[in-house]
């Protein structure tokens, strides 16, 4: 879309067939330029005259590079499948009882249940000229790819192959998921020879289940080819759809023991202490549809893990009065997984009170994060990458083919990733320190700043198809290319490591390092106004001064606060947008049985201009996003959107402001009203074009828009 206009067009795809000509003979190649479309591109007619459109620059195609601008099509309305929420139901019991066993013995006993079920519209599934990958359980099953021979009764070309686009609208489409949770916990609480003590068992089990609807089987779908049917025909046919069933479970059983007491005297009053030990058994299911797990069905992968483990873990905490204004808190923790060796994390805490309007105190904390079940066990998750571009066989513009056989396929090709398990993952750590200061002037102002700062090494992440092919001479083993059809140096020499894209793999990695620092402020104002009530004013900030990330042991860092990372330093291909400032503003007036809320978000700007490339430093900065210029310190910007800096010339995601406003009324007996609306204004999320669907970022912002939330509890 240009912007411009209100398109009345969606898609030709649709149960009327389009049909693409072999650009060559045995070539598999089904793709078109703007010169060759008319004599390459059937459109059906077969559709009703009111679902005919003639697409112009209206409908937001581009006039210089359209395939289809001028052509009359069979419009699909996919977009009323869209919906910015699916239907969902909840249901939630929570029971807690207690019963004195004696004297200084209480048992106590919890039991929950919660089940959610969703489920989400979408358009019916389409197949179309590339070819696709398909999974079985163990890897890379056969790929599929429609070729419609000569004499094919939906091939219009007398002497050629052809393929086509084509959408299955017999077949239910969407997905459904229930996740349901139960939890039991049974215990006895009670005091023995001055020592307070609590024991417990906890039972936790999440089952989910996973629909998605209307799936092609490929033996039904490969009959097009093997037997010459028509599209027609095998869309009719009962085997065509499948709807896939997955089911999941995780558990946790544990044991736990706690006991504290105080004892002894100091200056600022008694010692406390406090420590504990913990076995806990963690188990994960993961079940595939049996057809997706045979490779039985098109465009569906496999997340697929059966593991379990036993942690077992010891604590102790003990406070420290000091003085009468100085006190210290130190505990510690040591954890023992499985094939790790124990490990111990202290953390030490001091309160400094100078005097009634005067107070400092600081925290070192160490941390320490085993790999989940699911990062280190085999098993894992497989997908479909679409479109990616493969820097080694087409240009840095990612639209012109590398010189020596590169195709415009390789500019967008649709490959295979494979992610999950690494058996040789180690253990996130950190470091944390911060040093505040509190400040009370008066009665009625609070005011604390505390200055933090984090740093942790070895940090898992997910790796990513971008960074593979980034990294792929350093690290060769996550990309998997055709041993044939390598590209050519002048000399005609093949250059070895050149074949076409077949798979990516991305598991879980250790990353180098990321180290962040800032400030958190927090400022409460309170005025009593006698008989009108009293107002508490409450501001939260946080600003972020550093935030740098070392992708691998070794690389450079850069301080890259402020902006998404990836972009800001393209040597990176990690962390996420990271805006210097976040606050909140919220002003409570409450009067006997009225209380209102005021409210004020803050989300601050996040640059999109390229600062780094590891070492270096560019001399002008330039924006990622639109259109290419002499003085780019380098020559793969984005031009998706080559207008972007004429729109947004600060090359930055705006900051979102956004009000709200509560009401709650308790004057009925046993009763609480209470109405909110939030986004008061209807202030829209700020557009990010690295979202390409939404268009914004969702981890930090939303597309609701203003919405009320109506609310009444009664209490018996």
């Amino acid at each position: 879309m240009n912007g411009r206009y209100k398109s009345n067009y969606s898609t030709y795809v649709s149960q009327y067939p389009t049909i693409f000509r072999e650009t060559s003979p045995g070539s598999k190649n089904f793709g078109v330029t703007r010169a060759t479309a008319p004599n390459n591109i059937v459109f059906s007619s077969a559709c009703p005259d009111s679902e005919k459109i003639t697409l112009g620059e209206k409908d937001g195609l581009n006039p210089a590079t359209s395939t289809i601008l001028g052509r009359t099509v069979c419009n699909y309305d996919q977009d009323r499948f869209d919906e910015a929420q699916g239907w969902g139901k909840d249901i939630s019991v929570l029971s807690h009882g207690e019963l004195k066993l004696g004297q200084n013995i209480v048992g106590f006993a919890d039991l929950s249940y919660n089940r959610n079920d969703r489920e989400y519209t979408a358009a019916p599934l389409t197949i179309g000229t590339t070819s696709s990958t398909s999974f079985t359980a163990n890897g890379v099953g056969t790929p599929f790819q429609l070729i419609l021979p000569v004499g094919h009764p939906d091939n219009p070309f007398a002497s050629d192959r052809a393929s086509a686009s084509y959408r299955f609208t017999n077949l239910r489409a969407g997905s459904a998921s229930m996740t349901e949770g139960y939890r039991a916990l049974a215990g006895l609480r009670g005091n023995h020879f001055g020592w307070d003590w609590e024991s417990a068992l906890l039972w936790n089990r999440s089952n989910r289940d996973d629909y998605y609807y209307g799936r092609l089987v490929l033996a039904t779908l490969n009959t097009i080819m093997t037997q010459n049917r028509s599209l027609a025909s095998v869309a009719a046919d009962p085997n065509l759809g499948h709807d896939v069933l997955s089911k999941n479970t995780s558990q946790i059983s544990q044991w736990d023991l706690k006991v504290s007491r105080e004892f002894g005297q100091l200056s600022g009053g008694a010692i406390g202490i406090a420590a504990g030990v913990e076995v806990r058994r963690e188990t994960t299911d993961l079940n595939p549809d049996p057809m997706v797990a045979n490779g039985e069905i098109y465009g569906l992968a496999n997340t697929i893990l059966h593991s379990g483990r036993t942690v077992k873990s010891v604590f102790a905490e003990t406070r420290l009065p000091v003085l009468k204004n100085l006190e210290f808190d130190i505990a510690g923790r040591v954890d023992k997984y499985p094939d790790l060796k124990s490990n111990f994390v202290p953390k030490v805490g001091a309160k400094w009170t100078i005097s009634d309007s005067i107070a400092v105190r600081g925290t070192y904390a160490e941390g320490f994060r085993a790999p989940s079940l699911s990062q280190i066990v085999p098993g894992g998750a497989q997908y479909f990458l679409r479109n990616v571009w493969d820097p080694k066989r087409c240009g840095p513009d990612h639209q012109t083919p590398a010189p020596g056989g590169g195709t415009v396929t390789d500019c967008a090709i649709n490959i295979a990733g494979t992610g999950g398990f690494n058996p040789d993952l180690k253990p996130e750590e950190s470091k944390t320190w911060n040093i505040g200061l509190i400040l009370s002037p008066t009665s009625n102002f609070d005011v604390t700043l505390d200055y933090f700062h984090i740093k942790r090494t070895n940090e898992i992440v997910l790796g990513t198809a971008n960074e593979a092919l980034k990294n792929e001479d350093r690290f060769p083993g996550n990309v998997t290319r055709s041993t044939t059809g390598l590209l050519v140096d002048a000399a005609g020499k093949p250059i070895p490591g050149t074949g076409q894209l077949q798979m990516v793999a991305t598991p879980w990695e250790n990353q180098g390092m990321t180290e962040e620092g800032g400030v958190d402020i927090e400022a409460q104002y309170r005025l009593r106004l006698g008989e009108y009530g009293t107002v508490r004013n409450t501001l939260r900030s946080t600003y972020v001064q550093t935030y740098k990330i070392q992708q691998f042991p070794g690389d450079p860092m850069n301080n890259v606060a402020g902006t998404i990372p990836g972009l800001s330093d393209w040597l990176l291909s990690a962390g996420t947008a990271m805006p210097r400032w976040k606050s909140s503003f919220t002003s409570n007036w409450s009067r006997g049985d009225h209380n209102v809320t005021a409210s004020v978000n803050y989300v601050g700007p996040v640059s999109l201009l390229r600062r780094y490339d590891g070492d270096t430093k560019y001399a002008q900065p330039f924006c990622h996003f639109g259109t290419r210029k002499p003085t780019d310190a380098a020559p793969d910007r984005d031009t998706s959107n080559p207008l972007y800096e004429t729109f947004y010339p600060k090359c930055s995601v705006k900051e979102w402001v956004t009000f709200g406003l509560g009401y709650t009324y308790t004057g009925f007996k046993n009763w609480t009203l209470t109405g909110n609306i939030q986004n008061l204004f209807d202030t829209k999320a700020p557009y990010d074009p690295n979202y390409t669907a939404g268009g914004f970022n969702e981890d930090l912002h939303n597309p609701y828009g203003r919405y009320f939330n109506v609310s009444a509890r009664y209490t018996f």
